[in-house]
């Protein structure tokens, strides 16, 4: 080999080069984190208590949305169990109800939501819903409803990762807070 030292040095760069770029595709490979299961906020709680206490609806969800992006650098989120976000805002709603005695599984009341929009993306997020409470087959409340929120966006990926999770669960509670403090929902009780 010391008859080549050019032939070397090229067969050492071409090494180290086809080493950074194996490292660069493992590393940006897109990994999936699940969002912790929904818990209750003080917030929703307190709006749900100036509610009549015979106020009690059962839930169902649709379908999940097609419109979902919840990718934030390389880390896409998706919703625990199953993965469904429709299933998720069930969850939502229903965990809201229960912890504040508004929930009931035959109720004649149905509140009914569908999930349109999931968009979370780094330093922003986005969620849309059409709610329908039907009491006896009469709707009594009709409305898509639409959240969104901003946070500054992290230069370290994990970091920027982090707080896109974190505002993944919160933006669920801002939305059934939105349809919680919505004037046209608490008459439909």
């Amino acid at each position: 080999m010391t008859r080549y030292p050019g032939a070397r040095r090229r067969f050492a760069r071409s090494l180290a080069g086809s080493a950074i770029l194996a490292g660069a595709l493992t590393v940006s490979g897109c990994v999936t984190q699940q969002v912790l299961s929904y818990q209750a906020s003080v917030a929703n709680q307190m709006t749900l208590a100036r509610l009549p206490p015979e106020a009690r609806y059962r839930v169902t969800t649709g379908a999940d949305p097609s419109d979902v992006q919840t990718s934030v650098r390389a880390i896409r989120f998706s919703a625990p169990g199953s993965g469904s976000w429709s299933s998720y805002l069930n969850e939502a709603i229903r965990t809201e109800l229960s912890t504040s005695g508004n929930y009931d599984a035959s109720a004649t009341a149905t509140l009914e939501a569908t999930l349109l929009e999931v968009h979370v993306t780094d330093g922003k997020a986005e969620l849309a819903a059409h709610f329908v409470v039907r009491r006896d087959q009469t709707v009594r409340y009709d409305k898509l409803l639409r959240v969104n929120t901003q946070w500054d966006s992290e230069f370290l990926g994990v970091l920027a990762a982090s707080n896109g999770l974190n505002h993944t669960t919160a933006i669920f509670q801002d939305l059934l807070r939105k349809l919680f403090e919505d004037p046209d929902f608490v008459k439909a009780t």
